[in-house]
């Protein structure tokens, strides 16, 4: 069965396909609905789990009808288990089952909503919606072999092989679960006849019963429409396609489906529909294709009909999707090469349907052109909707073309088929076979756009040069072309431009490296083709010469070297196009990691990793003294190198041709297998990594040299394998105390690499004899030790008389039947062999540390102990050695930063990582802490009390309105000092009543509620007084009382009548609140 795409979920193809369709239909019901993803798609996640809670929302719709969830609030009270708390969302779902009785719980009075839910219990649930469980045959110990038996006996289960219903079940398996479920008949119980899935019939059709409705049809219509897929019309009226259902009411009814184009008419398939609606996409009905004729391709006619082809009047034709008679499809059928597709739908022997597509061949003899709304192809204009598929056809391309009943033309492009250089004839008639590469093909019968049979071009009868040949999706030759014009590509070496013979035109000239090594010299090129490179004129030729000096082969000056192009020779004229021009930085690509000879593919800047492959070529060009620099300097011209590799792969080497290239190398490409993922030609800008001679450990660097253009060069001094002492020039920096693979370049300079084996410092011990020892890593937990067998250990301990050319001495392990050392170690990784000990230290012993009970193995010194210490603890930093961290060493009285570790010998010390400073500081209630400013209650304030108002392991200080807290680490060693501000709490004062009398005197009445939320009482208050206007006390108010709401203050005194006066309240610290009147007679 194929199914259409369903659209309304992104991850739909992970669906098997078995329970495709009804994942489909219940999700376009409304029923089985998807998870929303970020970008606003939904998945259906088949291969998942499903919870009990969702299934009881999806058996609750399908049971109500209540898709959109609108009544579930309604019984989320409904509580009938134990454990509905935790619900959330499914409340309403479970109530309205539970108390449907379509789900039961656990015996415990628990549904548990999140728990997985099995096979079983899914049918459980949805068979008590059709009818079943009146007898409790859901309950007690078998209640899963009676729910198995109704599956097994409705046909629910025909499509769930091999799957465990006892284990929780996939959400793809719970949709076929439920979809087979709705659509077998309701029963109904009594005691007398049990289970019944039929009734008395109410049609008129003479049967006393009918087969029971099906909770699909009962709450939603549900039908499945099966038929043909036809066009609802046909050329300019076309809008869509359509099924003619067999089973709706009217013969000619029919529904419009989505997603399907005019390729699909009369293709035979089913679509679900809901209260009429379609809900699915088209399922087609493959399986009936009857294969058996697949090879029946001519003289359809003159066969005897009886033996597989149905009267015509029962037969439906279709052809180029547009349904049709026999007699205007019987030549078009006859056609090799046209498609077919032969439908026996009642499976019967009869044909029933006989669909052709019947496409037309052509040769693309020029590039099509867009203008506005129109295109132009092969000569002809059309509206862009009246054409389709062209948009990757180019001049030289061999296609297909057909028009379909949509009026749509609609092209194909034929891949082509190289082939090696063979004598080809046009076939006779009575031989209807080319023998092209090896290979027999059969003749198409395709015609081309002037109704001949274009087996061969129409110019050569013959020919003896590389042919090319298309074939039709028959897998019939439909094409052919006699001269080899696909494309080729090379490397350009050089090239030049020439006035031509007469002096009225420019010639044009370049020099290929071609993918056998060979060269084309230099070879004239098409005209056309002047702006895909440089062509330089004589005076840039000249000045190239200056510059540079060739390999051998060459003969040219190198202008546009480098640059990978695609080429086709003909009448000795080539045209070329030019891919990624590296020479001009175009591409700026480049390996993103080192290419390693045999490895399978290739990683880019900018691009994905690309596979390569036998046929892959690459090109290589570099110049010296330096790989990837063509400066020319003083003293020599620039020597230039170029060659090619295939990736022709070695079953003796086990390894591809193309050699190693460094991260970094700039490089161009060319894929033409359409696929994005094989190179097929790539062109280094640098020199090839070669071959490793061996590996070396580099013990020092004498000197640097900067070089104009070329860069810094280094000069390092290490030991090899065999205990040589070699000198290397190299522009590659910080490789001192390292073990390096090396290889000498066509510079005289050597390339390092990583060396493929495990290298790392060790400590060494000598057992008994010269030739057993064991090694133990530094580090963590390397505790456990390694035996093993050294033939070559070296002596570095002293390396300032060692030149090159000398000869490492093999270390002397003296008299001692044991002696620790510390050393380089090399292993092999492929075998795990020692290959090699370079000694570096040996008055070394080894200590143990212990963090948080993890055990570090590091050299404890005899001497310099602080730079080995130090290391020990970097490592423990992993790596970083941050100054701003510390190590605390118990018994060494030592911090990582001090000076003068104290280590003794085979002492276990114990390394405590310094805990940063915690700030507890707190305020207590009453007070508020921000910022480090402390605002406590006025009187406190004022009374020197702000300390208690902090809370804090650490010790305060107070002095004036600063408070000190001193902070201390939790292993003691670090002290911290936080300096606190403290503030007196602010009130904002109201004056509510305020009078003077020039008699009497005055009564200020007032409140006020401060930043701590606290009330303005008497004791707060210092003074009221009355001020002149330039602020010259009068008198204070003496009486000062606390009232219900406030605070009063009054005094007797004369004041001048009509004069204004301030009367200005101060608090214990010090702030002041005023208000000015006029003092009045006779208040």
């Amino acid at each position: 069965l194929a199914v259409s795409a369903n659209a309304a979920f992104k991850d739909v193809k992970d669906i098997d396909e078995t329970y495709a369709e009804s994942a489909a239909v219940l999700n376009g019901l409304g029923v089985f609905k998807g998870y929303e993803e970020k970008d606003g798609t939904f998945s259906f996640q088949p291969k998942n789990a499903i919870t009990r809670a969702e299934v009881a929302a999806i058996v609750y719709r399908i049971y109500t009808g209540d898709v959109k969830d609108a009544y579930v609030k309604n019984y989320e009270t409904y509580n009938k288990f134990g454990d509905m708390a935790g619900a959330g969302w499914a409340k309403g779902y479970i109530g309205y089952c539970a108390n449907a009785a379509l789900v039961k719980g656990y015996p415990n009075g628990t549904f548990v909503p999140s728990g997985k839910v099995t096979g079983y219990e899914v049918l459980a649930m949805i068979l008590r919606a059709v009818g079943y469980d009146q007898k409790n045959e859901f309950t007690g110990a078998d209640w899963a072999l009676h729910v198995a038996e109704i599956a097994e006996r409705q046909g629910i289960l025909d499509n769930v092989k091999g799957v465990d219903l006892n284990a929780p079940a996939t959400r793809e398996v719970v949709a076929e679960l439920l979809f087979q479920s709705i659509n077998v008949p309701m029963v109904t119980y009594t005691a007398a006849f049990g289970y019944q899935n039929v009734g008395l019939n109410e049609k008129a059709d003479n049967k006393i019963f009918a087969k029971n409705e099906t909770l699909g049809s009962k709450n939603f219509e549900l039908d499945r429409v099966t038929g043909y897929v036809t066009a609802n019309d046909y050329g300019t009226k076309f809008k869509n396609m359509q099924i003619a259902g067999k089973n709706l009411a009217k013969k000619d009814d029919t529904v419009k489906v989505a997603d399907q184009d005019i390729f699909d008419a009369g293709r035979y398939g089913h679509v679900w529909t809901s209260k009429g609606s379609v809900i699915t996409d088209v399922f087609y009905d493959d399986s009936l294709l009857a294969t058996k004729y697949e090879s029946w391709n001519v003289n359809w006619t003159n066969k005897d009909k009886s033996d597989f082809i149905a009267k015509e009047g029962d037969m439906n034709y279709f052809l180029n999707g547009k349904e049709v008679k026999a007699d205007d499809i019987k030549a078009a059928l006859a056609v090799k090469g046209s498609e077919k597709a032969l439908y026996d739908i009642d499976a019967d022997g009869d044909i029933d349907t006989v669909i052709v597509i019947n496409p037309t061949v052509d040769y693309m003899e020029a590039d099509y052109v867009v203008k506005g709304d129109e295109v132009k192809i092969q000569g002809v204009k059309y509206d862009k909707d009246e054409v389709s598929g062209y948009e990757d056809l180019v001049k030289g391309d061999v296609f297909t073309f057909v028009d379909m009943a949509d009026a749509v033309r609609y092209y194909e492009e034929l891949a082509p088929i190289n082939g090696q250089k063979t004598k080809y004839t046009i076939p006779t008639k009575g031989d209807a076979y080319i023998t092209f590469a090896d290979k027999d093909y059969e003749q198409s019968g395709l015609k081309d756009h002037e109704d001949n049979v274009p087996l061969f071009s129409k110019n050569r009868d013959t020919f003896d040069t590389d042919a090319t040949i298309y074939l039709d999706r028959g897998g019939y030759v439909a094409y052919t072309l006699a001269t080899a014009d696909v494309a080729k590509y090379a490397m350009v070496i050089d090239s030049y431009s020439v006035l031509g013979e007469k002096h009225n035109t420019i010639e044009y000239y370049v020099n290929l490296l071609l993918t056998d090594g060979t060269e084309t010299g230099y070879v004239l090129v098409d005209e056309d083709c002047a702006d895909e490179i440089n062509f330089p004129d004589f005076y840039d030729v000249k000045d190239s010469k200056n510059d540079y000096i060739g390999q051998p082969a060459a003969t040219g000056n190198y202008i546009d070297l480098g640059t990978l192009v695609e080429y086709t020779v003909k009448d000795k004229v080539y045209t070329i196009k030019a891919f990624n021009h590296i020479a001009h930085g175009d591409n700026g690509e480049w390996l993103a990691v080192d290419y390693t000879k045999g490895s399978a593919a290739m990683d880019f800047r900018q691009a994905s990793r690309k596979a390569v492959i036998e046929d892959t070529v690459a090109f290589y060009f570099y110049g010296t003294p330096h790989s990837t620099n063509f400066e020319k300097t003083p003293s020599k011209k620039v020597d230039m190198h170029y060659g090619v590799n295939t990736g022709k792969y070695s079953k003796d080497t086990n390894e591809a041709g193309i050699p190693s290239y460094r991260g970094g190398t700039d490089v161009c490409y060319l894929e033409t297998s359409g696929n994005n993922k094989v190179v097929d030609a790539v062109v280094f800008s640098g020199m090839p990594m070669g071959e490793y001679e061996d590996f070396v450990y580099l013990f020092k660097c004498e000197k640097e040299t900067w070089t104009s253009g070329v860069g810094q060069l280094y000069t390092y001094y290490g030991v090899t394998s065999d205990g040589e002492v070699k000198e290397f020039e190299s522009y590659d920096a910080s490789r001192v105390g390292t073990v390096c693979y090396y290889f000498l370049r066509n510079d005289k300079t050597y390339d390092f690499a990583p060396a493929p084996y495990e290298t790392d410092l060790v400590s060494v011990e000598l057992l008994g004899n010269k030739d057993t020892v064991e090694y133990r890593y530094e580090g963590k937990n390397t505790e456990s030790n390694i035996y093993s067998n050294l033939d070559k250990v070296y002596d570095l301990t002293d390396t300032s008389d060692l030149k090159a050319g000398d000869k490492a001495e093999a270390y002397d392990w003296k008299w001692q039947t044991t002696k620790v050392v510390e050393g380089m170690l090399v292993i092999d990784r492929k075998d795990d062999d020692v290959e090699c000990l370079f000694v570096l230290d040996d008055d070394v012993t080894f200590g143990e540390f212990k963090v948080n009970g993890d055990n570090y193995w590091y050299p404890v010194a005899n001497y310099n102990g602080t730079k080995l210490v130090e290391r020990a603890l970097a490592k423990l930093d992993k790596g970083g050695f941050e100054a701003d961290k510390y190590y605390h060493i118990d018994g060494a009285d030592a911090i990582k930063g001090d000076a003068g570790f104290k280590f003794e010998a085979g002492k276990v010390y114990t390394v405590v990582e310094h805990k940063d400073i915690v700030n507890d500081i707190k305020a207590k209630t009453g007070a508020t802490l921000k910022d480090n400013v402390l605002t406590v209650p006025m009187a406190d304030y004022v009374d020197g009390k702000a300390d208690e108002y902090i809370e804090t392991a650490g010790t305060v200080k107070l002095e004036g309105n600063q408070l000190t807290v001193t902070l201390k680490s939790e292993d003691g060693i670090c002290m911290k000092d936080v300096v606190i501000t403290v503030k007196s709490e602010k009130f904002d004062v109201t004056f509510t009543t305020a009078k003077m009398d020039a008699a009497k005197g005055a009564e200020v009445v007032f409140e006020g509620k401060s930043d701590l939320k606290n009330t303005l009482t008497k004791e707060l208050v210092k003074s009221v007084e009355i001020v002149n206007k330039d602020g010259t006390l009068v008198y204070a108010l003496e009486n000062v009382e606390a009232l219900a709401d406030g605070i009063k203050a009054t005094g007797t005194s004369t004041l001048t009548a009509g004069k204004e006066y301030t009367a200005v309240v101060t608090l214990l610290d010090g702030t002041q609140y005023s208000k000015t009147l006029e003092a009045q007679s006779g208040i």
